[in-house]
């Protein structure tokens, strides 16, 4: 069948009308597509665009600059004031120089660790981040304002027993917290506790985790073996494994390993000095061999150890009598020789003197730190107090004085000619013990051995 031309054109029209509909319904597709693909390009252009946020590895002066504010130094490193070029934050920055034979890796990574598990602490300084980079540790921290804590009391005009507790009471709860994971910090002492703010010596944080034990979170109580610490603040336990008459007895290594409880008898010296601005135990040759300027007396050395070995704590009624029982009561408890009874941060947290706060009486200790310009000051401070103390005591006795009044220590030493005399060194027993032993003797003949490679006390 032929069709008819008129049908033909018609349908030609048609095909030719529908053709073009599609071509433009296509071209409009088409048109469309390419809009919206330029717009997503716009949009991610305009991303990138966008500052960008610090990078994951970053380098330390990438993300912060350093102030030029040097607060602290240590024989592997210094502290010092940074800020962080986005948030204009300033940090206290720990750093590290690897310096072969003295660093050691495994032991700032140690440091960390524990920083890591006291994340959201109030009594402890928090690690913010730190930066491993190829001559140096970076160990960014908040920083502390208020300084060092006694530093801090000894500027203040009044400070209260009250405030005393609450101070106590903060380091209890950080040392609570490290115990439970298993870790004693084993530096606790004044240096090492920071107050928060300028106008109050309250809260603290505890800081300087570098003489720490290791993180034990399966053994609650490891039994340590390593004497480490300040000598001023070394529980007995600790000072025994100084000792080595009977280092080849097989039982050695339990004679004289301790646990954490070492944080308790270091927090009982910090007590004291706070309540009355001296230390429990001290030890003098009466020689001019430089104790008091921070020298090392092998002599003076011992006899410190000889004191916190006998345990014998007094209170000289001149500086405590004001002082509330409990408050001694506390202390007692804290410096007790024996460790299975010692109190743990937990018996501490519940005592009556930190439950109930101590008394509104004000403190002698402004007034006594103020004298003393170290801790050796320190410590003649408290030699001078304890043998006036025992003078009476004898005295008492032997019904030769019935009334005293208080006595002024003078600050400055003057060669003891005024005071009694020293406590002969043929009759104390450790020195004698460390003396049948001189080969191993010899291996700590220093204090500045026991010194830490660096110290965080100064993050203020």
């Amino acid at each position: 069948m032929t069709l008819g031309c008129d049908n033909c054109e018609n349908l030609g029209a048609e095909e030719s009308g529908s053709e073009s509909s599609f071509k433009d319904k296509v071209n409009m597709f088409v048109n469309k597509s390419e809009n919206i693909t330029v717009g997503t390009r716009d949009v991610r252009r305009r991303k990138k665009k966008r500052p960008e946020k610090p990078l994951q590895g970053a380098t330390f002066l990438d993300l912060y600059k350093l102030k030029g504010e040097t607060l602290g130094e240590g024989s592997n490193g210094r502290v010092e004031t940074c800020k962080n070029v986005f948030t204009g934050f300033e940090y206290a920055v720990k750093i590290i120089e690897k310096i072969p034979g003295s660093f050691s890796r495994s032991k700032v990574l140690k440091e960390i660790e524990v920083y890591h598990l006291c994340r959201g602490q109030r009594n402890i300084i928090q690690l913010i981040e730190f930066f491993e980079e190829s001559d140096y540790f970076y160990l960014v921290f908040e920083k502390i304002n208020g300084g060092p804590l006694l530093k801090h009391i000894q500027q203040r005009v009044c400070f209260k027993e009250a405030e005393a507790s609450l101070i106590i009471k903060d380091l209890a709860e950080a040392i609570q917290h490290l115990h439970h994971q298993g870790i004693a910090h084993r530096d606790i002492k004044p240096d090492n506790v920071l107050c928060v703010n300028e106008n109050s010596p309250f809260p603290v944080k505890l800081c300087d985790f570098d003489l720490c034990s290791p993180v034990s979170i399966d053994v609650s109580t490891p039994q340590l073996l390593t004497p480490v610490g300040s000598l001023e603040y070394m529980a007995p336990e600790v000072v025994d494994t100084f000792i080595m008459d009977d280092y080849d007895d097989d039982n050695f290594d339990d004679e004289i390993s301790y646990n954490k409880k070492c944080d308790l008898w270091s927090l009982g010296i910090i007590m004291y000095i706070i309540l009355c601005g001296y230390a429990p135990f001290s030890g003098s040759c009466g020689e001019d061999c430089g104790w008091e300027r921070g020298e090392s007396c092998l002599d003076c050395q011992e006899m410190l150890f000889s004191n916190i070995q006998e345990s014998e704590v007094m209170f000289p009624e001149q500086h405590w009598g004001k002082i509330s029982t409990s408050a001694q009561s506390l202390i007692k408890q804290l410096l007790t020789k024996d460790s299975t009874i010692r109190l743990d941060a937990d018996q501490v947290l519940d005592h009556p003197w930190i439950v109930n706060g101590g008394s509104s009486n004000a403190l002698q200790t402004p007034t006594n730190l103020k004298r003393q310009l170290s801790i050796s000051d320190l410590e003649d401070f408290a030699s001078r107090a304890m043998a006036v103390n025992r003078a009476i005591e004898e005295g008492n006795k032997c019904d030769r004085v019935t009334v005293t009044a208080p006595v002024d220590i003078p600050f400055k030493k003057r060669n003891l000619s005024y005071d009694l005399s020293p406590t002969n060194l043929s009759t104390c027993s450790l020195l004698q013990r460390r003396r049948r032993s001189k080969e191993l003797f010899s291996k700590f003949s220093s204090i500045d051995e026991l010194d830490t490679d660096f110290f965080m006390r100064t993050i203020c």
